[in-house]
């Protein structure tokens, strides 16, 4: 990747003290320059791993061209899995910063279009994550949070199956079964009382507390 292109799609101006990665800019910290180069690094660069970071990115600042193209990659893995690595436990964390991308996406485009418009266009990617996160040990807390907080119970019935199926594995999704117990704790506590009793456990057997 040259300088150029590395600058457009992880710089942060100078200025700019809140920021961890470029995804994290606010909409007027991003020029219309910076904004249109990067749109066509996704339109026209012949690296495909330079277009899903441009697609990525501009899904965080709330572009539609950005989703459309990261839906896209949602079909193509090969192209994106292992970019980003579990820093202790070694896995494919990709799908977790597209997860991050996608409700930054969300809290952008609720903020110029409304909610409403916001809930329709991120539903399909979510529910593929979500999926994914059922066999894969990247983590979703950052798609409970969003759950809880919208009260979006459209997602609660795919969770449902998320949890369930994670469950019987604890080494592989560890800590995720017991974020997801707790959720469900607020959303369906009668659900988690009766999968715990099937399993003869309680939640406290998957508290973070008891996993190495």
């Amino acid at each position: 990747m040259d300088p150029r292109t590395y600058e457009l799609l992880n710089g942060i101006p100078e200025h700019v003290d809140y920021a961890v990665e470029a995804g994290d800019l606010d909409v007027e910290d991003i020029s219309q320059d910076r904004l249109d180069s990067v749109k066509e690094l996704l339109r026209e660069s012949n690296d495909e791993v330079v277009r899903f970071y441009a697609a990525k990115l501009l899904t965080s600042w709330g572009t539609r061209e950005g989703l459309f193209a990261l839906e896209e990659f949602m079909s193509k893995p090969e192209v994106f899995e292992g970019l980003y690595i579990h820093r202790l436990r070694g896995y494919d964390d990709t799908y977790r910063h597209i997860l991050m991308a996608v409700t930054m996406y969300f809290a952008n485009v609720a903020d110029k279009e409304g909610k409403e418009v916001a809930r329709v266009q991120v539903f399909d990617i979510l529910l593929k994550i979500i999926a994914l996160a059922g066999v894969r040990p990247f983590e979703i807390s950052e798609m409970l949070r969003f759950v809880r907080c919208e009260n979006y119970i459209e997602y609660v019935a795919p969770l449902k199956q998320y949890l369930l199926s994670i469950i019987d594995h604890p080494e592989v999704h560890c800590w995720k079964i017991y974020d997801a117990l707790d959720f469900f704790m607020s959303f369906d506590p009668e659900f988690v009382v009766s999968l715990l009793k099937s399993k003869n456990m309680s939640i406290d057997d998957f508290s973070p507390l008891n996993q190495s």
